[in-house]
């Protein structure tokens, strides 16, 4: 028999499939395609028609209601696993799944085991609409960024050829309540690498504020060549006292950190929305609880529905929308020249003609996949999905049943199991008309929502685009999730 769980094992549930944010889309999506051009196209662009398709599959997401895997034990206990919508931006779960499988990976397998520092470059909130109404500028800053920080750390190395720094970098739109703030999150090598590959370090307390000239200068560049700015606008900019451009450096990463380099990574590639943060009231409004902005005076947002939906909207990413850049060493041309990449790796196989069809066994790709649930499930509850909670066994998977083509199937084992409840035919909670005018002024029940919110003003923080990495960041998580995906609220 197999042992019982230990007592942080016993902590793993299964989300569930409703959360506040699927109540705000699924009641207010309508509305916010009626009310775009009207009320928000003039400040938020056109609305692109596969946002309403995004937002539609994260409805479905961990609802056995629209498909799910069927697995079963040798004792006959089964377990339904729903699918998942996989899509970034809306969903905090699949999005946090993504985040765990792209750090795991990075760190085993792509970023050299050297010493790390995490950089944010933010830029004006003048010039902050362009990347609003062309979201390809936020690659063209990550280039921007890149070449001044190559730039910044060859001056000091003047005796090698070339050094070329390993630098992974995620732009990000928003800020810690959801607002547009388009800026850079770095994780840069501590140092420079030779032609050769070896590794010429930097001491830990290694200054990069000088940084802030070089990355403000090559950004004028690019938007006047990309004619987003005016040179006058640009002369102007550069009288100010405080530029607004900043290069802020202080979370460091020993060379044998991989936890936390890690943990940095899942936070640089994180979702816009924390449920736990999010409180959809009785009148119809969105409570958001943050961290202070500076701007707005206040730690919170108290917008309408529709409003919110506008400003999750510039967030979500669209198809083939690239999100994460790698740079120098760790780019994949540099890697195969420095032999970081092995010949089976190199090796470039054209695409066959045919499909080919495994019937009597899976390829172990298609293995690894259907499992990688599971064990990143296990490797953050300590818990693996997959065993019969009845024997502990290896449970196995029997059926994927798949909606529309299987609707009938679907309704019927969930009857079977008690479990029928689709979400077309449940009764939505009663909500009032929101109050008249801006939805700004809080009432007693949102002053104690505020007043009980984990995250509060920190004058220290106040600068920062969005809340502090924290190395167990990862773990301040919601009470459990689906199989199919992590949960980030």
């Amino acid at each position: 028999m197999p042992s019982p769980p230990s007592p942080a094992q016993a902590g793993y549930r299964p989300r569930s499939a409703h959360n506040a944010l699927k109540d705000i889309v699924e009641e207010n999506l309508e509305d916010l395609f009626r009310l775009w051009d009207e009320r928000f196209s003039k400040d938020l662009g056109p609305l692109h028609p596969r946002v309403g398709k995004l937002l539609e599959a994260f409805l479905r997401c961990g609802d056995s209601h629209f498909g799910f895997l069927r697995l079963r034990c040798e004792c006959g206990c089964e377990k339904l696993v729903p699918f998942s919508c996989k899509s970034r931006g809306p969903c905090p779960s699949c999005s946090k799944k993504r985040a765990l499988v792209w750090a795991e990976r990075m760190v085993e397998e792509v970023l050299p085991e050297v010493p790390y520092v995490q950089i944010v470059f933010t830029i004006p909130k003048i010039l902050r609409k362009a990347f609003l109404f062309d979201r390809s500028l936020l690659g063209e800053l990550s280039k921007v960024a890149y070449a001044a920080t190559k730039e910044f750390l060859a001056e000091h190395f003047p005796a090698l050829e070339d050094p070329l720094c390993a630098m992974v970098v995620v732009p990000q739109s928003f800020g810690g309540l959801v607002n547009f703030h388009p800026h850079l999150h770095a994780c840069l090598s501590l140092g420079v690498f030779d032609s050769k590959g070896a590794f010429h370090p930097l001491p830990d307390s290694f200054d990069f504020s000088p940084l802030v000239e070089l990355f403000r200068e090559r950004t004028f560049q690019m938007l006047l060549a990309k004619e987003k700015v005016t040179p006058e606008r640009v002369a102007m900019l550069r009288t100010w006292k405080h530029s607004g451009f900043q290069v802020l450096s202080e979370r460091r990463v020993q060379a044998h950190d991989r936890k936390g380099l890690e943990s940095l990574l899942q936070y640089m590639e994180r979702s816009p929305i924390f449920l736990d943060r999010l409180s959809y009231l009785d009148d119809g409004r969105v409570l958001y609880r943050g961290n202070y902005h500076p701007t707005l005076g206040r730690d919170h947002q108290l917008v309408c529905a529709v409003e919110f939906l506008a400003l999750l909207v510039p967030h979500i990413a669209l198809k083939y929308e690239v999100t994460i850049r790698t740079y120098g060493a760790v780019s994949t041309t540099i890697r195969k020249r420095l032999g970081w990449i092995g010949k089976e790796e190199r090796g470039k196989t054209q695409a066959p003609k045919q499909v080919l069809v495994v019937d009597a066994e899976e390829s172990e790709f298609v293995k690894v996949r259907r499992r990688n649930w599971a064990r990143l499930i296990k490797k953050v509850w300590l818990d693996d999905p997959t065993l019969c909670p009845r024997c502990g066994k290896e449970m196995k998977v029997i059926a994927a049943i798949c909606s529309p083509g299987q609707d009938d199937v679907i309704e019927k084992i969930l009857r079977a199991r008690g479990e029928w409840d689709p979400p077309w035919k449940r009764r939505r909670p009663a909500r009032g008309p929101p109050p008249a005018g801006p939805c700004q002024a809080l009432t007693r029940l949102d002053v104690e929502l505020a007043r009980n919110a984990r995250v509060t003003a920190d004058d220290d923080n106040v600068h920062f685009a969005d809340p502090p990495h924290r190395d167990d960041d990862w773990l301040d998580e919601p009470e459990g999730c689906w199989p199919g995906e992590i949960s980030e609220t």
